[in-house]
């Protein structure tokens, strides 16, 4: 593998679906139709992108000697031996950098600060908090939430409470989940209480879902009692998401299933689409 290419791999482009939050403000804050919010948003999101990328780097140099004896990590191009350790740190720096600097330059105020945080948090993650079972997974969910309050500053909108507290819980879910998927592949059976966890958090995203588009500020926010239907394709993602999951040996990751699964990424582009044909029929 070319060093190039080693190189674009360690950034890891699958995972960069875990970005897509960011928008989320710009379309429950009527921020869509506004190409100024739209840039800044896809601005945020390439940003979230680079910085997510760095800590990817740091933490593959970080264990790369565990990596080599891993069945799925080992193909990690700093694992095997494709992009050196110094080239990865020196990759890590230049993304995180650039960045941080283009936020603080070019995005509203608010993105570079969140953005730093975020990239403390990852580097603290790969550094050791990872190892801590449940900061681990409370660091993902906060990391997440991060996303979306970058992408408020972003869209120039309040930051909703709703909103960040279901991304909150879906991250939570997708946390445990990670390490569910990890323990079928070691053991070809996951403990009952990862499942369990999985199960409640993944319903309680939804409820929760269901309950921000019954709640009277949301419906006078929106201009309709419609939004709740729209938790139906979040129901089918859910359900095909955790069927995926429990027939996975391999021990991929949530992103990756995500990422490769068609019938999934179909059911978020019909969520995306339900969601702005209900709000903007709301605001007519």
């Amino acid at each position: 593998m070319t060093t190039l290419r080693a190189r674009i791999a360690a950034l890891r482009p699958a995972q960069w679906v875990k970005n897509v939050p960011v928008a989320a403000p710009l379309l429950f804050g009527h921020r869509l139709a506004d190409p100024s919010a739209r840039l800044s948003a896809f601005g945020a999101f390439v940003a979230f992108c680079a910085v997510a990328s760095a800590g990817y780097l740091v933490n593959d140099v970080r264990d790369r000697a565990t990596d080599r004896v891993h069945p799925r990590r080992a193909e990690r191009p700093v694992a095997r031996g494709d992009l050196g350790p110094r080239e990865a740190l020196a990759t890590a720096a230049v993304l995180g950098g650039l960045a941080l600097t283009a936020a603080a330059w070019l995005l509203p105020s608010g993105v570079a600060s969140v953005l730093a945080g975020y990239l403390a948090l990852s580097l603290a993650y790969s550094l050791g908090l990872k190892r801590l079972a449940p900061l681990a997974v409370l660091v993902v969910a906060v990391g997440f939430v991060a996303r979306v309050l970058a992408g408020a500053h972003a869209a120039r909108v309040p930051p909703s409470p709703w909103l960040l507290t279901l991304v909150g819980l879906l991250a939570l879910a997708l946390a445990v989940s990670k390490r569910e998927a990890e323990a079928r592949r070691l053991a070809g059976t996951a403990p009952r209480a990862l499942a369990r966890a999985t199960d409640g958090l993944l319903l309680a995203a939804w409820l929760g879902y269901v309950a921000y588009g019954l709640d009277p500020g949301t419906v006078a926010l929106h201009g309709t009692h419609l939004l709740p239907f729209t938790s139906l394709p979040v129901a089918a993602a859910l359900l095909r998401f955790r069927a995926r999951l429990r027939a996975d040996v391999t021990g991929v990751g949530p992103a990756e299933l995500v990422a490769t699964d068609p019938v999934l990424l179909a059911l978020g582009a019909l969520w995306a689409v339900a969601c702005a044909i209900v709000v903007g029929a709301g605001l007519r």
